[in-house]
C-alpha cells in the first residue's frame, strides 16, 4: 500500500475497501476486521472486532452510531487507533487496568526524536500497531527491535469505520 505525505509531513495512508470506494486518513492504525458481538447498554455499545486468529479489539460506539453504520456481526469494519492514544506496559504480574484492550507485540522499529519517539510493533499475522510515546519512556522501557511489550488503549479511543459489501 502507498503512502504520500500531507500538510507538515504527516503520512496519509489510502485505504480501498471492497467495492473500490477509498479512504484517505492520516491515522496509521487502521485495522481491518470482523465484528464478532455488538453489546449494547443505554448509550453506547461494545463492538468487538477480530483483526486477526488471535485478536479482538473492542470500541465502544454510540448506538446511534452503530444504527447508522449497519453494523452487525459478520460485517466488515475498520478500526482507527491513534498512536498517541495507545500506551505501552511491561508485562506485570497482577497488573489491573481500565483500558479494555491489551495486546502483546514485539518492537521491530523504533525513531527516537528529541521529544517523542515513534514504536513499531509487529501484533502477529502481518499486522503493526504505531506507537507514540515520549523520548524519556523509550528510554525507560528500553525499547529495541525484538523486545516484547504489551499495547493497551480505551475501548472509547477507537473509531470504527464500517465497509460496505
Amino acid at each position: 500500500m502507498a503512502s504520500a505525505t500531507g500538510a507538515a509531513g504527516a503520512a496519509i495512508v489510502p485505504f480501498v475497501p471492497p467495492g473500490g470506494r477509498r479512504l484517505r486518513a492520516s491515522e496509521r492504525n487502521m485495522l481491518e476486521g470482523i465484528v464478532t458481538a455488538i453489546v449494547h447498554g443505554a448509550v453506547s455499545a461494545e463492538v468487538g472486532l477480530l483483526v486477526n486468529e488471535r485478536i479482538v479489539i473492542d470500541a465502544l460506539v454510540p448506538n446511534s452510531t452503530v444504527a447508522a453504520l449497519g453494523l452487525k456481526p459478520g460485517g466488515r469494519a475498520v478500526a482507527l487507533i491513534k498512536p498517541s492514544f495507545i500506551t505501552l506496559i511491561d508485562d506485570v504480574p497482577g497488573l489491573a487496568l481500565s483500558a479494555r484492550n491489551l495486546i502483546g507485540g514485539t518492537v521491530v522499529n523504533v525513531l527516537t526524536g528529541p521529544v517523542e519517539a515513534e514504536c513499531v510493533l509487529d501484533i502477529g499475522e502481518g499486522r503493526e500497531l504505531t506507537v507514540l510515546v515520549t523520548s524519556h519512556s523509550a528510554r525507560a522501557l528500553e525499547l529495541e527491535a525484538g523486545r516484547q511489550i504489551l499495547a493497551s488503549f480505551k475501548a472509547s479511543h477507537i473509531i470504527v469505520c464500517a465497509l460496505d459489501g
